[in-house]
C-alpha cells in the first residue's frame, strides 16, 4: 500500500495537534509545532522523485545555467516564466544540486503557510495536517511554479485587508512571474474582503451542482469559442484534454466530500465571520475552488490546476471551524480529520507515489520516470 507512508504522517501530525492543545505553555506549544513542520519539511523536501512533474522539473533544472550566464535568449528558449527561471538559477550559483533546489523549495513554501497559519488560524498544526491531505503534497511534488505563485498570494493578504492595493498587486505581479495564473488574484481584490449575501453563496452551490447533473459542457463551449477565433494551438490542446479525462470528477467521493466542506461552511458562515473576520476571505477562496472544480469537470488538467489557486480556503477553515462552538463541534472534529486521512489514502495509493527519501536511498530518474509512464498506460 504506497499510501502508508502518508496516513503515517498524517496520524503524526494528529498526535503532534492533540499534544500541542494539552501544552503547558505557549512556549511548548511553539516548540510541538516546530518540531512538527521539521518532520514535515524532511517528509517533503527530501523526498525522491514522486508523482509525475518531475519528469519536466528534473531536466529544466540540468538545463538551466548559473546566474552569471543567464540571458535573455535562455529565458525564451526554456518558456517557463523569467521569474522562476531566475530564481532556480539564483540557487543553482549557490549549489548545482537538484534536490537542494526542491528542498530549498519546500522550506520557502512551509515558511509562508506557518507565517499564514499564525496569522488567521488557532492552531498552527491542525491547518498543516489539512495542508497536506487536501493539494498541498500535490502542489509540493507537482506544481513547483504554482506553489510560489501561491506564496506571493498567501503573502499579499494582510495588503488585501488593509487595503493597500499597490502592494497586493506588486506581490501578486512577482507572482505571476513564477506562474502566470497569480494575475488571478489582481480582480479579486475587489471581491475577496466583502460580506457576501446568503443567496448569492448558496446560489453559487447550486448553480455549480446544476451544471454537474444536467452535464452542461462549459469547456466544449470555450471550445467553439476559442475556435471561432481560429486560436488553434489552445483549441487543439484544449480538446485533447477533454477526450483523455471528460468526466473524470463527477459525483466521486471527492465531490462529496467538497460538498460537504462549502455546506458545512456556508451554514456557519455568519458565526465563522464573527471568530474572526478574515474567515470571508478564505470562505471567497473555497467557494471559488468548489465553483472551479465542478465548472472544469470536463477537463482533468484544468480540474486540477485551475482549482489550486484558491485550495488555501480548505486549510484555514477546517481548522478554525473546529475551534468555533456550535453543536456538534465534536462530531465536525472527528469527520474533518478523518476526511483528511482518507484523502491522505485515496490521493496516494497509486505507484508514482511510492514513496523514497534521500536519507534512505531513492531510484534513479529515469527508473521513477518508467514507473510513471507505466501508470499512464494502465490508466489509459
Amino acid at each position: 500500500m504506497t499510501s502508508l507512508p502518508y496516513l503515517m504522517l498524517g496520524m503524526a501530525l494528529t498526535l503532534a495537534w492533540w499534544a500541542e492543545r494539552h501544552a503547558g505553555s505557549p512556549r511548548q506549544a511553539h516548540r510541538i509545532a516546530t518540531a512538527a513542520y521539521i518532520g514535515v519539511f524532511m517528509f517533503v523536501g527530501l523526498r525522491g522523485h514522486l508523482y509525475s512533474d518531475f519528469i519536466n522539473y528534473y531536466p529544466y533544472f540540468e538545463d538551466v545555467p548559473r546566474i552569471t550566464e543567464l540571458s535573455i535568449r535562455t529565458l525564451d528558449r526554456l518558456h517557463f516564466e523569467a521569474g522562476f527561471t531566475i530564481y532556480t538559477s539564483v540557487v543553482k550559483s549557490i549549489w548545482d544540486n537538484y534536490f537542494f533546489w526542491v528542498a530549498l523549495g519546500c522550506a520557502i513554501d512551509l515558511w509562508v503557510v506557518r507565517v499564514t497559519f499564525r496569522r488567521y488560524c488557532y492552531s498552527e498544526l491542525l491547518p498543516l495536517l489539512f495542508f497536506i491531505a487536501f493539494q498541498g503534497l500535490f502542489i509540493e511534488f507537482n506544481l513547483m511554479r504554482n506553489v510560489k505563485a501561491l506564496d506571493c498570494f498567501l503573502l499579499s493578504i494582510p495588503y488585501l485587508q488593509r487595503r493597500q492595493w499597490l502592494r497586493y498587486i506588486a506581490f501578486n505581479l512577482l507572482g505571476a512571474t513564477f506562474h502566470i495564473s497569480s494575475l488571478v488574484y489582481l480582480p479579486l481584490y475587489f471581491i475577496l474582503d466583502k460580506q457576501w449575501p446568503a443567496w448569492l453563496r448558496w446560489g453559487g452551490i447550486v448553480f455549480a451542482n446544476t451544471i454537474i447533473l444536467a452535464r452542461i459542457s462549459i469547456i466544449s463551449a470555450l471550445l467553439k469559442g476559442i475556435e471561432a477565433l481560429n486560436i488553434a494551438a489552445i483549441s487543439d490542446k484544449l480538446i485533447l484534454h477533454t477526450q483523455q479525462s471528460q468526466g473524470v470528477y463527477l459525483l466521486s467521493v471527492g465531490h462529496i466530500e467538497r460538498t460537504f466542506a462549502i455546506v458545512l461552511f456556508t451554514i456557519l458562515y455568519p458565526k465563522m465571520v464573527e471568530q474572526n473576520r478574515a474567515n470571508r476571505i478564505f470562505y471567497a477562496l473555497l467557494w471559488l475552488y468548489y465553483l472551479m472544480m465542478l465548472l472544469c469537470y470536463e477537463v482533468r488538467v484544468l480540474a486540477d490546476r485551475v482549482p489550486i489557486l484558491f485550495v488555501a480556503g480548505y486549510w484555514v477553515l477546517y481548522a478554525n471551524v473546529i475551534y468555533l462552538r456550535y453543536y456538534m463541534r465534536q462530531i465536525v472534529a472527528t469527520v474533518a480529520v478523518g476526511l483528511a486521512l482518507l484523502k491522505l489514502h485515496l490521493s496516494n495509493d497509486i505507484p508514482p507515489a511510492r514513496y523514497e527519501n534521500l536519507i534512505t536511498g531513492i531510484e534513479s530518474y529515469e527508473k521513477r520516470r518508467a514507473v510513471m509512464w507505466n501508470f499512464l498506460r494502465e490508466e489509459r
